[in-house]
Order: structure tokens, then C-alpha cells, then sequence
């Protein structure tokens, strides 16, 4: 009995010796994957970057604060990133992963359509009295701000006007979406959007 004891300890310290140092290995492996993929995604950060300039110009245009466009990756658009992170439900690294790549891509497209199609003061006039629309874009926050506004005039929102895209008015896009048999995913895209505005119009 002692033997068999003695046995299954030893089996026990050798599989920990063994496999100790290879589950090291494996984490270590992860961490730099996870600190590299940044770099493996848009390219070097730590000089001059166009695509960093392009990062910065749509953070710009969606009126994240980040001081000058550089092609940088500075402190202050590591900050925008954040932000643009927080405002689009994703885990706010200030680091560009696919998730936050798709979504600055995204908001380059709404932009550029919204530009495209005039989305003005002349368009989208005043959705509340103390609520008007400025200029040929709409900013992130607003855009948010405008979607719950359209939402609830639509009949889909009944929540506050809080320029958050939260559970409501998450469920509120989707169930819009649905309405007008657009696929039902939740974000505000060009065919979402254009749809909404119809109802910021006097």
C-alpha cells in the first residue's frame, strides 16, 4: 500500500515538473501573441504609420479628442481608441484588434455616407428643441444620441436619451431592424441609419 502511495506521489511530482514548465511556456507564448497582434495587424507603432494616420483621421471625423494627426501612436490616441473602444461596447485596450478595426471601418463608412447624402441641418432638422444637428456629419455620440431620438419616435424606445448604446436600446435597433428586414445584429450601419433618419425629419 505504501508502495502504491509513494508511486502515485512520485507520478504526481514528475507530471508537475514536466508539465509545469511547458504550461509556462504556452502562457508565455500567448502573452507575447496578445502584446504582438496589434503590430502583426496594422503594422510597426513605434514610428511612423499610415495606417495609424488613417486610424487617427476617423477618430478625428467621429470627434474622439487626440490631438494632432502624426501617424503616431501616442498616449492621446491610445486615449481615442479607448473612448472609441467604450462607445462601441468593446473592451477598451486602447489597442487596434480586429473587433475595433472593423469598427473604425465602419464609422468611416457611416461618415463618409453621411456625407455622401447630406445628412445637414438642411436634411435632419430639429428632432427635440434643444436638439440640432450641425454641419455635414454626425459624431459618434450623437449619432447614438440621434438613433435612440429616432427610435423612440418610431415607437421602438422607451428609454433614456442618453447617447449610450445600452441592453434597451440594443434590443430597440434590433427589433427596428426587424421591422424594416434589415439583418437584426444591433449596429447602427449605413442601412440602419438610413432608414432612422427618416425619422429625425420635420
Amino acid at each position: 500500500m505504501l508502495k502504491i502511495i509513494g508511486i502515485i506521489l512520485a507520478v504526481i511530482i514528475i507530471v508537475r515538473i514536466v508539465i509545469g514548465p511547458v504550461h509556462n511556456y504556452i502562457n508565455n507564448l500567448i502573452q507575447v501573441n496578445k502584446t504582438e497582434s496589434e503590430e502583426q495587424f496594422i503594422g510597426l507603432v513605434t514610428r511612423h504609420n499610415p495606417r495609424v494616420e488613417e486610424i487617427q483621421q476617423i477618430l478625428k471625423d467621429a470627434d474622439f479628442n487626440l490631438g494632432l494627426i502624426d501617424g503616431m501612436m501616442g498616449a492621446q490616441t491610445r486615449g481615442a481608441i479607448k473612448e472609441f473602444q467604450k462607445a462601441n461596447q468593446l473592451k477598451p485596450t486602447g489597442k487596434i484588434d480586429p473587433a475595433t478595426w472593423t469598427a473604425l471601418n465602419r464609422e468611416k463608412e457611416v461618415l463618409q455616407h453621411e456625407q455622401k447624402i447630406g445628412v445637414s441641418a438642411e436634411v435632419v432638422k430639429k428632432t427635440e428643441p434643444h436638439v440640432v444637428i450641425i454641419g455635414h456629419r454626425l459624431k459618434t455620440k450623437d449619432r447614438i444620441k440621434q438613433a435612440q431620438i429616432a427610435l423612440k419616435k418610431a415607437g421602438f424606445y422607451q428609454g433614456e436619451i442618453d447617447s449610450k448604446i445600452g441592453p434597451k436600446t440594443k434590443k430597440a435597433i434590433i427589433d427596428f431592424q426587424r421591422s424594416k428586414k434589415l439583418k437584426p445584429d444591433g449596429v447602427v450601419g449605413l442601412k440602419t441609419w438610413e432608414e432612422l433618419i427618416k425619422y429625425l425629419r420635420d
